[in-house]
């Protein structure tokens, strides 16, 4: 092995426990979490008590679940870098400090197999259904049916999320 492969061994196995570290510091922390599921740096939970997340779940970097309410992940799921899932609100109706003082909490659902992309925020309230992939920058602001794709501010339907039948990864054909 030459110098050069064992520091990059050495740099993998070193993430790979700082990566299951992170994990294990949520699982102690968060009300609920499923088998094999990875946490990469950055996340900030607010409230974790009330996050429940199922198996095979993974949150990229510079995440913030903001909990004043349960949050669901289904498993499988994937959070794309820098999204922000929310479930408090204030009064719009008030002004000044009284709007702080008065909350509305509702919680978030995110079913199985679902995707949001790098920087989709997710509003208090909303269910989004198994299978469902939402486009980066995204704003979920209302429940978006299973299966789909969604994209935009606020999050519209594009088209049905094709369904390839395997378990394999695919290989995207506009990177090659």
């Amino acid at each position: 092995m030459t110098p050069r492969a064992f520091k990059a061994m050495l740099a993998a196995r070193i993430l790979d426990w700082l990566e299951r570290g992170r994990t294990r510091h949520f699982q102690a922390r968060l009300g609920e979490v499923g088998r094999d599921v990875r946490i990469f740096p950055g996340l900030f939970v607010e409230r974790p008590e009330n996050v429940a997340l199922g198996d095979h779940v993974r949150i990229n970097v510079h995440c913030m679940l903001q909990a004043h309410a349960r949050i669901e992940i289904g498993a499988f799921t994937m959070i794309g870098a820098n999204c922000l899932i929310v479930t408090a609100n204030h009064d719009v109706a008030k002004r000044g400090f009284a709007a702080f003082d008065t909350q509305f909490h509702r919680p978030v659902t995110i079913g199985r197999h679902c995707w949001l992309g790098a920087g989709v925020t997710v509003l208090p309230g909303v269910t989004i259904g198994d299978e469902t992939v939402v486009g980066a920058g995204s704003t979920v602001t209302q429940d978006l049916p299973p299966g789909g794709i969604y994209a935009g501010s606020p999050a519209r339907f594009i088209r049905t999320r094709p369904r390839d039948g395997t378990a394999e990864p695919t290989i995207d054909p506009l990177s090659s």
